[in-house]
């Protein structure tokens, strides 16, 4: 008999091998996996069940102007947080002696200390005196901490509040410029971790481990904070004079599409944005659709200029009106302007010009070049809430709709949109994305994003650009801007007077006043758009808007010293003139001015602000009349009444006269020098502000 194991016992002896050896294989496989591949994601889950981490929050990164100077930073602030199982033990004491010292009704922390969490906020960014109050008493108060955090804080307080925006109380961006770009702000959390046992204490001599916080990123703005601070007193004023609605200015440099200032009125301090009504977080610039009257017009001359369908020599007359499909379309001035060159046509800003200018383009070019200027899209500017202008669908517009929109009605466009338009012209016909951040910097000093002068596409040519500034330039000089005047300096403008639109339907009597331009021509460094929503009493753009744009060009030339581009030369001697708007500056600028304007000064009280003046802006006196100011710490606080006094039976000679001892100006529509006033456009008595027209006919 043989020993030897059968060939059935070495088949069933191989098969348990090979089936020993493959769970070895897949055992050693196991372990390897987790010795190696699933190591730190299996550390992780250790660590997450014995390890209890409390959040440090990052230092969000600051917002600065483009020289640098603060205006949103962080600082210190301290919170409470709980361990809610370690205060088990004296939970109901501590909630009452807890709602003593932090204001926190006792509800509220029963309910937050019985949760069944490792970490629980008690109560965020305490006060300085609820934190002394706590740290005499934590010794009695086990399971509850101290936790330094940050806090966002605008040095500036309302300076440039709505662009820059806020944070919530995790220091997320919630509006403004702190939304927008608060991925780059917002920093990296990191968290103090330690070692705690099954119920839930904390371990003796356990490790406690620190994951620091990155810092975010510096933003730097296009934003230059001393312009925006003339801006924002520019704003405050007009709102003063004007008592309007609300007040919105935009000042931009042409070459680079770079937001210099953004102000408005109403305002907010977004260090207490919750003192404010949510609609004063928007910004009205970016976000408001408005009919933009006669501001528009120059989109519509460059149009016309680039198609070869208008030319400098070309001629229009303007009778009053125009009528379009048996309509009757009035001009702002009622008698008309009679026959004129495009060049009168825009010093004008004759409405029946602009319409003929509108339909010879045709309905398909006129919005092929709104597409141009960006009109019928969002400008895509770094800021959020922006809004898109109402303009009818090319397919429905009838040659009525044409000829009314080439002078900006019936239309709606954003304040940005049209400025970065205009700027456009500015910048010899190339369009350019608007922005208020220039820059973004990481903590090691390194530029993570630049967003300076990013090109769109060319609009017009050079050369009609430049033929446009020149028309503008005489809008200012010798037309209905020459309110807006900076003594010294070529600036081109336009007026506008729009009527508004409520509830999609053209309101008489409720008007924005607006002025575009920019200067000095023919090298523009800043453009600047002021719209005045529903002042009260003069509505015109050249009379309520246009001296804010040229107070304002004149600070900001003076603060960028931007060298004079000509001599003044003031009228001579008793020349009519026009009366300078001096009220606000300081005596030595309001004393330059006046005699830029050919008038002396003497000036009554002592301070440092002209408050007052004789004779109200915008009316006309022989040159060498002087002018009395009135100095003293504050602006006045409304521009001067006067009564319109009785001019039937006078000659027009005597009429001007009168008129010019008065404060008032007026016209004669009847252009009969030498015959009596047989009527008048505003009843003799009734209270009007200085500088206000009144219309006469004569017979």
């Amino acid at each position: 008999m043989t020993n030897r194991p059968t060939l059935t016992i070495k088949r069933r002896t191989f098969v348990v091998m090979s089936l020993m050896s493959l769970f070895d294989i897949v055992l050693v496989g196991r372990l390897a996996d987790i010795q190696g591949i699933d190591a730190a994601h299996l550390k992780a889950l250790a660590d997450g069940i014995h390890f209890r981490g409390v959040p440090l929050a990052p230092f969000r990164g600051n917002i600065v102007d483009r020289n640098g100077n603060l205006l949103a930073g962080s600082h210190h602030a301290y919170s409470v947080y709980a361990i809610p199982i370690q205060t088990r033990r004296h939970r109901e004491d501590e909630v009452i002696l807890l709602a003593t010292l932090l204001n926190v009704p006792e509800q509220v922390l029963r309910r937050r200390l019985t949760r069944r969490q490792g970490f629980v906020w008690v109560k965020r960014r305490v006060s300085g005196q609820e934190m002394q109050n706590l740290k005499g008493q934590l010794g009695n108060l086990p399971g509850i901490y101290l936790l330094t955090e940050t806090q966002r804080y605008y040095p500036q307080g309302e300076l440039a509040g709505p662009v820059l925006g806020f944070t919530g109380i995790d220091n997320q961006g919630l509006a403004g410029v702190e939304l927008t770009y608060n991925r780059y702000l917002d920093g990296k959390p990191g968290s103090i971790q330690e070692e705690f046992d099954v119920t839930g204490q904390t371990v003796r001599f356990a490790q406690t481990r620190v994951v620091p916080s990155v810092q975010g990123d510096t933003v730097e703005l296009s934003i230059d904070e001393n312009i925006q601070s003339m801006t924002e007193r520019a704003c405050e004023q007009a709102m003063i004079q004007t008592r309007g609605k609300s007040v919105s200015i935009v000042v931009m440099h042409p070459g680079t599409g770079g937001v210099l200032a953004m102000a408005q009125r109403p305002a907010m301090d977004p260090n207490h944005f919750r003192d404010y009504s949510p609609k004063q977080y928007r910004v009205l610039a970016v976000s408001d659709a408005i009919p933009p009257g006669s501001i528009f017009k120059p989109v519509t001359l460059a149009a016309a200029l680039q198609e070869g369908t208008a030319f400098s020599a070309s001629r229009y007359f303007c009778p009053g009106f125009k009528s379009v499909l048996g309509r009757r379309v009035n001009c702002w001035r009622p008698l008309g302007h009679g026959s004129q060159n495009l060049d009168q046509v825009v010093k004008n800003s004759c409405n029946v010009g602009f319409m003929d200018l509108g339909l010879g383009l045709g309905v398909a070019k006129f919005y092929q070049y709104l597409d141009r200027f960006g009109l019928r899209s969002r400008t895509h500017i770094d800021l959020p809430g922006e809004a898109l202008g109402l303009i009818p669908g090319a397919t429905k517009v009838t040659a009525l709709d044409l000829a009314i929109m080439a002078f900006g009605q019936t239309l709606t466009v954003t304040p940005i949109g049209l400025i970065t338009a205009i700027s456009a012209l500015a910048n010899n016909g190339v369009l350019l994305t608007p922005h208020v951040v220039k820059r973004i910097v990481n903590h090691r000093g390194d530029v993570v994003k630049s967003l300076d002068k990013n090109v769109v596409r060319r609009v017009v040519a050079p050369e009609v650009a430049r033929t446009v500034q020149e028309m503008m330039v005489g809008v200012v000089s010798e037309g209905t801007g020459r309110l807006a005047q900076v003594p010294g300096y070529r600036v081109a403008g336009k007026t506008g007077t729009a009527q508004k639109v409520i509830n999609g339907k053209t309101e008489k009597g409720i008007y924005i006043a607006s002025f575009i331009g920019f200067g000095p021509v023919p090298h523009p460094e800043v453009a600047i758009l002021v719209n005045v929503d529903e002042p009260v009493g003069p509505y015109y753009g050249g009379q309520v808007a246009a001296p804010i744009f040229g107070h304002l060009m004149r600070a900001i030339f003076k603060y960028l010293k931007i060298p004079a581009t000509e001599p003044i030369k003031p009228p001579r001697s008793g020349e009519p003139a026009m009366v300078p708007s001096l009220v606000n500056l300081d005596p030595e600028t309001a004393q330059a001015d006046a005699a830029a304007f050919g008038f002396p000064v003497q000036f009554v009280g002592q301070g440092d602000v002209v408050c007052d003046q004789s004779i109200e802006y915008g009316g006309y006196r022989p040159a060498g009349t002087v002018l009395r100011l009135k100095l003293g710490s504050a602006p006045r606080v409304y521009l001067e009444w006067v009564s319109v006094p009785r001019f039937k039976g006078l000659t027009i000679h005597e009429a001007l006269h009168l008129a010019s001892a008065i404060g008032v100006n007026v016209n004669d529509r009847s252009q009969g020098h030498g015959m009596r006033v047989r009527r008048q456009s505003i009843a003799p008595g009734t209270q009007v502000r200085a500088g206000t027209t009144v219309e006469l006919w004569t017979a």
